[in-house]
């Protein structure tokens, strides 16, 4: 058993003392693997690699980097430096999701509603918007406008494409000038 303290980790059972700064260069050790994999995906300072940005990607990810761990949910999407992988997509953007990251709930929304599974596509949009994330309103507009795992009712999609344009969402923006040139 360990009892943690500020600075210190002290372990019950030897009683000894072990410097939090390890710690702190294991995680700057992670962000600059983290920014390698990025300058690898965008050939910024080294040769273009897809492969190696993924294979880097995936070293910090599996210790839990959190950026990382995200990013792992769109490289197996997209089929970016390995092949694509739906579940393991999946897989990555849940665990990213469960640390309460929006991107993550609003990606799992997506591939839910590509899959035609609208009820857990709502409840991932839902989830994600809760958490500040402006696209997925527009998304629950969609829901509710064409009746997608909930009742079809405007008047609600109607609200979600309000609140969504108010927060500069592209897409609730031509929604409703559309629906504004219909009514002339």
């Amino acid at each position: 058993a360990s009892v943690h303290g500020p600075g210190l980790l002290v372990s019950t059972c030897t009683r000894t003392r072990i410097s939090i700064s390890s710690i702190v260069v294991t995680a700057s050790e992670q962000i600059r693997i983290y920014n390698k994999s990025v300058a690898y995906l965008n050939g910024k300072g080294v040769p273009q690699d897809a492969q190696k940005s993924f294979a880097l990607n995936a070293e910090v990810a599996r210790e839990g980097f959190r950026d990382a761990v995200l990013a792992m949910g769109w490289y197996y999407l997209g089929g970016v430096g390995v092949s694509e992988d739906y579940e393991k997509a999946k897989k990555w953007y849940l665990k990213s999701a469960r640390h309460g990251e929006p991107k993550a709930m609003f990606s799992l929304g997506r591939i839910c509603y590509t899959e035609r599974d609208f009820t857990e596509s709502l409840t991932w949009f839902k989830r994600a918007a809760k958490a500040g994330h402006s696209r997925s309103l527009y998304w629950i507009g969609k829901h509710h406008w064409y009746g997608h795992g909930v009742p079809e009712d405007k008047k609600e999609a109607m609200k979600s494409f309000h609140l969504a344009a108010g927060q500069k969402v592209v897409g609730a923006r031509r929604v409703l000038k559309f629906m504004s040139r219909r009514k002339r």
